[in-house]
C-alpha cells in the first residue's frame, strides 16, 4: 500500500469519526431547541457562540491551521441555527 493511500485510509476513518460525532452533537441540538422553545429563548446567544468558538479553536495546536478550522466551526454553528430554525418552524 502506497503512503497516499494509507493516508486516504486514514482520513477515511478519520471522516467516520467526524460524522458520527456530528450526528451526535445535532441530536444534542435537538435537545437545546426543545429546551430554548419550551423557555421562549431565542436561537442565537452571541456571548455563548463567542465563547465556544474561541474555546475551540484556541484548541487547535498548528497556526498554518488554525483559520481553517475557525472558517469550519463557525459553518457548522451557522447549519446548527438552521437546524434549530428548521425544529422551530416546524413546531
Amino acid at each position: 500500500m502506497s503512503r497516499l493511500d494509507k493516508d486516504r485510509e486514514k482520513i477515511d476513518e478519520i471522516d467516520a469519526q467526524i460524522a458520527k460525532l456530528f450526528e451526535e452533537r445535532f441530536e444534542t441540538v435537538r435537545d437545546v431547541i426543545d429546551y430554548k422553545i419550551e423557555n421562549r429563548l431565542p436561537i442565537l446567544n452571541s456571548d455563548r457562540e463567542n465563547e465556544i468558538t474561541k474555546k475551540n479553536v484556541d484548541r487547535i495546536q498548528d497556526d498554518d491551521i488554525k483559520p481553517y478550522f475557525e472558517a469550519w466551526y463557525h459553518d457548522l454553528l451557522a447549519l446548527s441555527k438552521e437546524f434549530q430554525r428548521q425544529i422551530q418552524d416546524e413546531m
